[in-house]
Formats: structure tokens, sequence, C-alpha cells
């Protein structure tokens, strides 16, 4: 266990007198100043000397979050006003709140017995009687008497008589706050992998140029879409991305297969939120397979790994995805309603994004990134040079679908390697010939839409190598 006492500066009782003249003559001033408002002190009972060092403080600042969530859910209206987040003698907070005291009391004592790493806070809500500024006690708002965190008893009966040692409170406390801060840990790495999923969806849509995609100049392919389309779905399920990210970092590592039938359930409501943004356009259901798929496979590799490693990522999704081309194909090919890839698995043979899919998305990692990380320069130039990589691998579902025939991929094939053997977007030549290739695809309405979703994948990955710190878990 996490001995979060090793390090800071401990403290001598001087300094903890000094600091509590410090205090009381601050809430003295702030009682007067603000009538109408009731002043609350936030600090936590920290045994020993040891009472501050960085993961105090993040615990300190991240449970506050919590309280003040509660007084905008109760309507009750507040600011910060000053704060001791370094002292020595422990992180301080003060706030003015626009509500009577009781009301505000019965709120911090919810909030104080709410969780057990939340009694370690002291939220004294602060009143004037007889000319004195005093903390409004429990017993005044008829509310329960503070227990002790460690055997459940009064706390200041187990304070008075001194039943637990300095050490038996360190531990303790220790143990709280480790298990709160590594819930917090992962709150923090589920918001980094759904921005990072967020941004490689605009990423990709803004791109340009994308020969049969949508982009801010040309979307030739795709009449019925514009940037703003994309824009508007992408923003449309951020909730299941957080549902992909929560379902690999809370962790069920003995039922993967559990694991992705669950995603797919989420999916399909993502799919229809989707569609609602959309007015019916089918942007990013290809997306929502793909990219769900890998938010939940980072997020489980982090949760037992601590860090990004792109070869665990991979072995997860091929976990996750155990007969996923026999359950979706095989088992499908005889019914008669089936989707314009499962059509393609009967006529051509052809696995799709499913087969990709399955193999832990080899394109992806053995295309898409190497390229993403070779290619130097600003996102464009990175962006539509792996779209060319991945163009030239990708078995597209979509490009068949519209061509009507797989003789199709052979001839995109051809057209790319002109394209990359040219310079890519990196050269003048290289860029002509993407032009053209661009000007083909319009006029043919081709589409590469199983490409882009390869694409958005790769940017995910990237931005998650590249930003989220391996190191995150101390941060």
């Amino acid at each position: 266990m996490t001995n979060i006492f090793a390090t800071g500066q401990p403290q001598d009782i001087p300094a903890v007198l000094a600091n509590k003249d410090r205090r009381t003559a601050l809430q003295q001033r702030l009682v007067a100043a603000h009538p109408g408002m009731t002043v609350v002190a936030a600090k936590l009972n920290i045994p020993g000397p040891i009472k501050n060092n960085r993961a105090i403080q993040r615990f300190f600042t991240a449970e506050l979050l919590a309280l003040e969530r509660d007084w905008l859910t109760a309507g009750q209206l507040f600011c910060q006003d000053t704060e001791w987040l370094d002292a020595g003698t422990g992180p301080e907070r003060f706030y003015l709140v626009k509500a009577a005291p009781q009301d505000v009391k019965a709120q911090t004592t919810r909030f104080e017995e709410g969780q057990a790493s939340h009694r370690l806070f002291d939220l004294d809500v602060l009143v004037q009687r007889a000319g004195q500024v005093v903390p409004l006690s429990r017993a005044d708002s008829r509310q329960p008497a503070r227990q002790c965190f460690i055997c459940g008893r009064p706390a200041k009966e187990c304070g008075r008589s001194r039943r637990h040692t300095v050490a038996e409170l360190q531990a303790a406390v220790s143990s709280l706050i480790s298990a709160a801060l590594a819930v917090e840990q992962r709150r923090r790495v589920r918001d980094r992998l759904v921005a990072f999923a967020q941004q490689s969806l605009l990423y990709e849509v803004v791109a340009w140029p994308k020969p049969g995609l949508v982009d801010p100049v040309e979307h030739g392919a795709h009449p019925d879409m514009s940037v703003f389309t994309f824009i508007n779905s992408s923003l449309s399920f951020r909730r299941y991305l957080e549902q992909a990210a929560e379902l690999g970092l809370n962790g069920h590592p003995d039922d993967y297969p559990l694991m992705f039938k669950e995603l797919r359930e989420f999916g399909k409501r993502a799919e229809q939120a989707m569609f609602t943004a959309t007015h019916d356009v089918n942007t990013h259901k290809g997306a929502v397979f793909s990219l769900g798929i890998m938010t939940l496979a980072v997020a489980d590799s982090w949760r037992r790994n601590g860090r990004v490693d792109l070869a665990d990522i991979q072995a997860t999704v091929k976990q996750l995805l155990v007969g996923l081309v026999q359950d979706d194909l095989q088992k499908k090919a005889a019914t008669n309603q089936q989707t314009a890839g499962e059509l393609q698995y009967r006529q051509y043979g052809l696995t799709g994004i499913r087969g990709e899919a399955q193999a832990g998305y080899p394109t992806v990692f053995d295309h898409g990134l190497p390229t993403m990380f070779a290619t130097a320069g600003e996102w464009n130039r990175r962006i539509i040079q792996t779209m060319l990589a991945l163009a030239r691998y990708t078995e597209d579902s979509t490009l068949v679908k519209r061509a009507g025939d797989p003789a199709i991929l052979e001839r995109k094939n051809t057209q790319v390697d002109a394209c990359l053997a040219a310079g890519g977007i990196t050269t003048a030549a290289g860029r002509a010939k993407l032009a053209q290739l661009e000007q083909e695809f319009t006029a043919k309405h081709l589409s590469l839409g199983g490409t882009a979703d390869l694409l958005i994948v790769t940017i995910f990955l990237t931005l998650v190598k590249e930003e989220l710190a391996d190191g995150l878990s101390n941060e």
C-alpha cells in the first residue's frame, strides 16, 4: 500500500498554533465583510507531523469538486474566497455560500458522511454568536455526531482517550486517500481518453484534401454531408465514449467477450444519438464501432500497466473480439437482412472491418501509426500522409459498395501507390496526384469511408501515445 506520509515537511505545535491564529483572523474578516453569505472553512484532519504534500493536496482539491457539485445540485450559489493549498499545516480553502447556515451545515455534513474518505474533511460552517465567530456544531443543526474513521465510535471519544496510535491513524488515512486518488486518477484518464477520441473525430474531418471523403473544401462524394454534419455527429456520442473508457478502467479482465457485448449495446444508443444529430445521415457508424473498441482497449491496457503500451492495446483488442467474424458474418450469411459488409462477405469473401478488427487492426498498427510517427510537421500533413498509407492497405467495404465491384480495390491501390511514390502530401508532385485522385473519386461518387474510420482510430492512438503521459499515475 502507498504511504502518503513518505514525503512532506513535519510541522511542530507552534506552527500549528500560528496557522490557527491566521485562520481565525481570516474567518473573522470574512464573516464581517459578507453578512449576507455563509462562510465555510474547509480543511483536513491529518494525524501526525506530516500534514501536507502533493498527494494530500490532490486529494483535497479533487474531493472539494464533489462538494461544489453538491452545492450546484442543491441550487446553493457559492464562490471561493481564499485558498492556502501549500500551507505546511495542511491545505485549506474558504468559501462564501449564498444560503442559510443551517442549510449549509446539513449539506456539508452529508458530504462528510457520504463516503469513507470524506470523513477526513473538516468543513466548518461559521456563524457569529455574542460577537464571536464560531463553527456551527452538528448538534446545532440536528446532524449526527462525527464518527471515528477507524472504529466507528464517536470521534470525540476516540480523540480524548487516544484509542488509536498515530501510526494506526496514519495507516487508515493513507489507505483512504490512496483509494480516493485511484478513483480520481481513473476519472482523469477517462476524461483524457474521451477528449482524445473527440479530437480524433474532428481532426479527421477538417484535414484536407481527402479523396472521396468530407473535408472543409470538398464533399462531392457525399452531397448529403458537410463538415458541420460531422461536427454535430462527433459531439453526439460523448457519453458512449465515456462508457467505453469506464468499461476498460473498471475492468472485467476474465470476460473480454462480455465487455465487448456490453460495449455494443452502448454503441446502439450512440448510433441513435448520431442519427438524431445528423437528421438520419450515417456519418460515423463505423467510427462508433472502431473508436469504441479502441477506447475500451486503451483504458483496459492502461488500468493494467499504468502506461501506454501499443502492443498490449492491440493484444487487448484481439481478446475482446475473439470470434467476431464467425458470429457476425458466417452465422448471418444465410439471413435475408444484411449490411453492406455482410453482403460483401457472402458475395466476395471480404471480411471488411470485422476481419480488420478481429485481427487487432493490423492496418492501423502496421501502416497507419508508423506513417503518422514518421511524418514530420503539422497535423494536416501528418493526417493526409497517414490516410494515404491506410488507404493503400485497407479492404474498404464502403469503396466496394460504391463501385459495386471488389476490383476497385486494386485500382485504388495502384493510384495510391503512384501518389505515395511521388511523395504524397509532402511534395508538389504528390499533391498533384492527390488532387487528381480527389477529382476522380468525386466524379465517380467513390468513397473511402472505411479508410476514414481507421484514420480516426490512428489519430486517436497517436494522441494517446504522444499526449497521455506514461507517468500520469504520478501526476
